[in-house]
């Protein structure tokens, strides 16, 4: 049996212990972290008919923020200020932009701010001092601790992205999502209201957008959803029933927002402090307003299933106008002065087979297609500025030759050098990179850790272009998010490291243990908001677990409340499935699934785990000569499996020296063969894991040991083998489309996790 092990268990029990205590009060928990707060004696209780005095009339509608967590009819409003009145909220000078100045005595609650957005993240802070019941609505006890909190966030756009094309969220979901943000003081909402799979807001000159655009058949995205929901036992992934339709025999499915559900949403948001900036992706991503509007599509044009699509006939002027319509009806919608064009992931077959677009390439001088993209783009940013709007686009279009007035979302982690293109010709640009920002992607109790721990800034920035980094953002990308229980399972917590990253400075994401704990202590508020959460990772085990005589099967969770059930027979656990409440000791080879259950009964995710009996591999006979380090072949391979890779013509080899890392010099798509020896040093279970993004694979003496194959974005897998003391054969197989990460670790029987030793590895001359 492995020893380091036990002493892990040990070690997660104790942080476990440490991290779940409770704090001393409500202001110790505040997230995002306040720059400086000083605890006072004495607290502050909210009473029936307290008067709220508004010293400023464009500060009023903050007060429908802050009587939304209380009970109906709770305060009375002033409008002037009032010295004498318990509540009182004002603008000052002298405070930072966004910023404000809380001050909670026993007898007033004072909120100064410089600005609207200000005081709308003042009220969240008061939101979060008040008991976690306030969520449920339980409204016995209104009091909070006296506190003098000075705040300012880092950044000015700490944003949240929804796809609501992929699957559609009605406007109470969305304004749901929306009360999530501002508790933890997001103040933009890009809203993507478009996209090939469905078109989601009204626009009158164009009816046939959401009367036919806004619904559809069952597509890949709707079936895979459909498979998951049975293959996991997850309610969380159906299809919810009051957005589909019978019409003329055929089962659709979708919705759409009218201009007056925009409005309510936008005014909800805007109480709040946060911005709504609009999307309407363009050129490409525009099938669901073609197929209604043909005319729009170029001559011999072809649709590429339902993901991708051609673009909108720029060579046709009439097309444009098209598009210039719908933006004239989104710009009276929408009152904030950014809004999104999209521009990402243009198919340009279609233009170069049309006719209409050869012309414009001729008439205007443009090189290729590549230019009618650049063209449309700089087209529309001066059609926004002429109507009082700056543009958007995600980072494709830094190639577009923008003027300074418009912005990237940069998404395209492999594209570093995007932000830096963009700011150095003056261009804003916010950060949502796909490595950790897209909450699509799988969620592990690393992501709060990478999202915390990451810095918002690219290399080689001059502090000037620095100052036009304008914020941070999380974009939730809905293929696979189809209600909003998945949803809220997929944004919390790491939304709320989103929070922290975009407000706090630099020098205080110094201590990611305290900001975990404070994270921990929210889940009771989850609870109460009813917010279906990810349940943090159940651990004590690994992916493949070796013994050679017995073992245990160990779980922990950090959160306290949760109960655990497993099976070994191959069912997905429920919680009539066998309670996890001790030990389970394991004498043969046994495969188990283990899954964690909130307090309310429902499901997280489901671990598979294999407890395996081995004996000592032997050791492989020393060939005649060896030396240190492993053969590295680069391959000449697209695919995404790993065990594809060895057969691949061989493009260049290396000799690494540095243990299984990627070489310097290997860049862009990578598809990578490490080959040779790895010598341990006595026999035990040797823990091993693989950190890559995408595939690896593990195979020692011809068996696969870690296997983290497959497409996916940053990932950890880990496993156990008994190996006799001396050599055994080892090959490592990676590939990745965008030079990515690539790490393999072992545990020591001192229950510590390291890179493996460079000096394991041989490889034969």
């Amino acid at each position: 049996m492995n020893h380091s092990f036990e002493k892990l268990f040990l070690m997660l029990g104790l942080a476990c212990a440490v991290s779940c205590a409770q704090p001393e009060s409500m202001s110790e928990i505040l997230l995002p972290t306040p720059v400086a707060m000083v605890k006072q004696n004495g607290t502050f209780t909210l009473k029936q008919g307290m008067v709220v005095s508004v010293a400023n009339d464009e500060l009023l509608p903050a007060v429908g923020y802050l009587k939304s967590f209380l009970p109906q009819n709770f305060l009375t409003v002033k409008s002037g200020e009032d010295a004498e009145a318990p509540i009182v909220i004002r603008r000052v000078d002298g405070l930072d932009k966004g910023g404000y100045h809380l001050s909670v005595g026993s007898e007033r609650l004072l909120i100064e701010a410089a600005d609207y957005s200000g005081v709308a993240s003042a009220i969240s802070s008061v939101r979060q001092l008040l008991p976690d019941a306030i969520e449920a609505k339980d409204w016995s006890n209104l009091e909070m601790e006296c506190v003098d909190i000075t705040d300012v966030p880092r950044f000015e756009w700490r944003g949240m992205h929804l796809d609501v094309s992929r699957h559609f969220y009605d406007k109470e979901e969305v304004k749901h999502l929306i009360d999530m943000m501002s508790l933890y003081k997001f103040n933009k909402f890009h809203w993507h209201l478009t996209d090939d799979q469905g078109w989601r807001i009204e626009i009158k000159r164009y009816p046939l957008l959401t009367e036919k655009g806004a619904w559809r058949k069952f597509n890949s995205q709707d079936r895979t959803c459909l498979y998951y929901e049975k293959e996991k036992s997850n309610p969380d992934y159906g299809i919810p029933a009051d957005k589909i339709k019978i019409v003329e025999g055929d089962t659709i499915y979708g919705g759409f927002y009218t201009q007056e559900d925009i409005r309510e949403v936008v005014g909800y948001a805007a109480e709040r402090g946060i911005d709504v900036i609009p999307e309407i992706d363009m050129p490409g991503h525009f099938l669901a307003a073609i197929e209604q509007y043909p005319f729009v599509d170029c001559e011999n044009a072809e649709a590429w299933g339902d993901v991708f699509s051609s673009p909108i006939c720029v060579g046709d002027e009439k097309a444009v106008e098209f598009a210039r319509n719908i933006w004239k009806e989104v710009f009276e919608l929408f009152p904030y002065k950014y809004a999104h064009i999209g521009g990402d992931e243009v198919d340009r077959k279609n233009w170069k087979n049309c006719r209409k677009c050869n012309a414009l390439i001729r008439k205007k001088g443009l090189k290729n297609v590549d230019g009618i993209q650049a063209y449309f783009i700089r087209e529309m940013e001066r059609f926004f500025n002429d109507n009082g709007k700056r543009m958007i686009g995600w980072d494709e279009v830094v190639e577009d030759g923008l003027n300074s007035t418009s912005a990237i979302s940069w998404w395209r982690s492999w594209c570093g050098d995007a932000v830096k293109k963009a700011t150095s010709k003056g261009m804003e640009a916010i950060i949502c990179p796909n490595t950790c920002f897209y909450f699509d992607y799988e969620q592990k109790d690393a992501s709060l850790r990478q999202i915390y721990e990451s810095n918002p800034y690219p290399a080689d920035l001059t502090e000037a272009e620095k100052a036009l980094v304008k914020g941070v953002q999380c974009n939730i990308w809905c293929e696979w998010i189809p209600s909003m229980d998945r949803m809220e399972f997929m944004i919390t917590p790491r939304m709320v490291a989103v929070g922290e990253l975009g407000w706090c400075a630099a020098d205080k994401l110094n201590d990611y243990a305290a900001f975990e704990g404070k994270v921990l202590r929210h889940f009771s508020r989850f609870d109460k908001m009813g917010v279906n959460y990810r349940i943090p990772d159940l651990k004590g085990f690994y992916d493949k677990n070796a013994f050679v005589d017995h073992a245990e099967l160990k779980v922990e969770c950090l959160l306290p409340g949760i109960d655990v059930h497993y099976t070994t027979d191959g069912s997905v656990p429920t919680p009539s499935s066998p309670k996890y409440t001790s030990p389970v000791k394991v004498t043969q080879t046994t495969r188990f699934m283990i899954r964690g259950f909130r307090p309310d009964g429902t499901a997280g995710d489901i671990y598979k785990t294999e407890f395996l009996k081995q004996d000592y591999a032997p050791a492989v006979a020393a060939p005649a000569s060896l030396a240190e380090g492993l053969r590295v072949e680069r391959k000449d391979y697209t695919g995404s499996l790993c065990g594809e890779i060895p057969a691949a013509r061989t493009l260049k080899t290396y000799v690494s020296t540095n243990g299984v890392n990627i070489p310097s010099e290997v860049k862009g798509s990578i598809a990578l063969l490490f080959d040779g020896y790895i010598e341990v040093p006595a026999d035990d279970v040797y823990t091993l894991s693989t950190l890559s993004d995408d595939g690896s694979v593990v195979t020692i003496d011809g068996r696969v040991i870690v296997n983290n194959d497959g497409l996916h974005s940053s990932r950890e897998l880990t496993s156990q083998v008994a190996l006799a003391k001396g050599l055994h054969k080892i090959q490592v197989t990676y590939f990745d489309y965008n030079g990515g990460q690539l790490k393999l670790f072992v545990t020591g029987n001192d229950g510590v996790k390291r890179e493996c030793p460079s000096e394991w590895f041989k490889y034969e001359l």
